[in-house]
């Protein structure tokens, strides 16, 4: 049956990745062709009448015509679309507002259109048919797509519009959609459950009856590192317990029986993974008998996901890890390629932009050299117009003549006293100061303290051979960071002034503690535990003052 589905699912696909295919060989007129699609429904709109879109005939008129844009810019059109239903940007109605998981700032609001809609559903269908091709185990079994449950119940708008995708499938189009839901080895009913621990273990329950279990696709890697925690800890005894019944047993007393999967697990295997739970040994030496099938792990690997993507692969030695593109609520920016060094540029979804990272004017797909870093400016069939999106790629290679790129971290900034710290440079530091002690930090994040007026280093390091010494000042791996961190000129001036105190750095004993902590304070800010983002730098004031308090 996995098989069969799977294989409608990639011929469903073909043709869109046939297009790709095409679009690779010449992105300049691809990336053409695609605003032009895009004009159909920009120009016309009352902000398309606004610059006159329906006079521009070219990729250059229209970069003269519109300015750059930021999310400030939209703020009372996405006003207006929520509490009329009226929509300025574009000619489309709005059919759902889906929340950004933005850290840095207030959630962000991006209204979904048709054109919107189809534009990630074609980057998603080449996405699919490449996996598909180039890893065809995927194709035999069953997967699992990150399933989280809201914060809060869904809601409409004051006009009548939805408020966020009930899960990722959403992403998918119809047919992909009724296709992925026959092959999900968790069912999206989890979402339903408020309790987060009750939603954590059932998805557990229902993985561990999944046996033919071939495709795994998170946007978070500690995403999964939290679920299997129920695995490989004090739950264990209880997940045993309930796989050998076939019962999982809620927090409010409700029982869930695994009915579906019946005839896909039998009592036997059910006992076998019973027998290897109850065994001495730990995940990473059950997870390749327990999911024997398990060929593909999809989660982001860039940036300050990197040290976490690590722990994932001990978890699952015998699973391969392939980095997603860069997908956010805003728009696809590129798309995962199998066999290559970094994610294709989503010609064919959006109009893309990129301005370099020494400044200076945007410039287009077919421009981009290797090796370089640009900043993405992005427009979007949902009315986002030369929308400077705050993330940064580096391209990596080329695929026929498209640039492959790899996600560096976002234009964020943490500014205590105009030392204008970002996350980007707080990576290179962390990762620095790593290297140089030869450990893999399980979880680092660098806090701004603003009565303090300094910053704290919350690290976890792989061993505990360094307890204790995060307390002394006078740690030459404290002094390392306060050095690290004087790379930046604006930094270094803050510290020369007195207007900065040396950095601190304190670490914690208990595994995965930092990691639970900083999860549980982004879910209280309404952040779905799936789309928790990964960063070096905390430069949400709100946020750094709970993380610090907790401590």
């Amino acid at each position: 049956m996995y098989e069969l589905l799977n294989r409608l699912w990639r011929r469903g696909c073909r043709n869109e990745a046939r297009k790709f295919q095409l679009a690779v060989r010449d992105p300049q007129a691809s990336q053409a062709e695609t605003l032009k699609r895009q004009l159909g429904v920009l120009a016309p709109s009352q902000w398309g009448s606004r610059w006159r879109l329906g006079l521009t005939t070219s990729v250059e008129d229209y970069q003269k015509q519109v300015p750059l844009t930021r999310y400030e810019d939209y703020r009372t059109a996405i006003a207006q679309i929520e509490q009329t239903g009226e929509n300025p940007l574009t000619t489309e109605r709005v059919s759902l507002l889906e929340p950004t998981s933005g850290r840095s700032e207030e959630t962000k609001w991006i209204p979904y259109t048709p054109s919107l809609r189809r534009e990630f559903q074609s980057a998603l269908a080449v996405w699919v048919h490449n996996l598909f091709t180039q890893r065809t185990a995927v194709m035999r079994g069953g997967a699992y797509w990150s399933i989280s449950p809201p914060l809060q119940r869904s809601s409409v708008s004051r006009s009548g519009i939805p408020m966020g995708f009930d899960d990722d499938s959403a992403y998918l189009g119809f047919f992909s959609r009724q296709v992925a839901r026959r092959l999900l080895a968790v069912p999206s009913e989890v979402k339903h459950y408020t309790n987060a621990d009750d939603w954590r273990y059932a998805t557990v329950w229902y993985l561990l009856q999944s046996s033919r279990l071939a495709f795994i696709s998170v946007w978070s890697p500690t995403f999964l590192l939290e679920l299997m925690t129920f695995c490989d800890g004090a739950s264990r005894a209880r997940v045993v317990r309930d796989v050998y019944d076939g019962i999982c047993r809620l927090s409010d007393g409700r029982h869930i029986r695994d009915r579906r999967n019946r005839a896909r697990f039998s009592q036997r295997d059910r006992r076998r993974v019973v027998e290897l739970l109850e065994g001495p040994l730990g995940l990473s030496h059950l997870s390749p008998r327990i999911w024997p099938s398990l060929s593909v792990i999809s989660c982001w690997a860039d940036a300050s996901s990197q040290r976490y993507v690590s722990q994932v692969r001990q978890l699952f030695p015998h699973a391969e890890i392939s980095p997603k593109g860069l997908l956010s609520t805003e728009a696809c920016i590129s798309i995962p390629i199998m066999n290559e060094s970094g994610a294709a540029l989503s010609l064919r979804s959006h109009f893309l932009e990129f301005v370099p990272d020494d400044g200076g004017d945007p410039i287009l797909a077919h421009q981009l050299d290797r090796g370089k870093r640009y900043q993405v400016v992005t427009t979007t069939g949902g009315g986002l117009y030369r929308y400077q999106t705050g993330d940064w790629i580096e391209v990596t290679g080329f695929l026929d003549a498209c640039p492959l790129v790899r996600f560096m971290g976002r234009d964020s900034t943490s500014d205590l006293v105009g030392e204008k710290l970002t996350d980007q440079f707080t990576q290179y530091v962390i990762e620095k100061l790593l290297g140089e002690i030869k450990n893999v930090g399980r979880f680092a994040l660098l806090v701004p303290n603003e009565n303090q007026k300094s910053y704290c280093l919350f690290l976890e390091l792989d061993r505990d051979t360094l307890h204790g010494w995060a307390e002394d000042a006078h740690c030459p791996l404290v002094k390392r960071l306060d050095q690290l961190l004087c790379e930046n000129v604006y930094y270094r001036q803050a510290r020369q002034l007195g207007q900065l105190h040396a950095a601190t750095i304190v670490q914690e004993e208990s595994r995965g503690c930092f990691l639970k902590r900083y999860q549980q304070l982004c879910r209280r800010h309404g952040i779905r535990a799936g789309d928790v983002k990964l960063v070096a730098l905390e430069t949400n004031p709100e946020r750094a003052r709970e993380f610090l308090a907790s401590d």
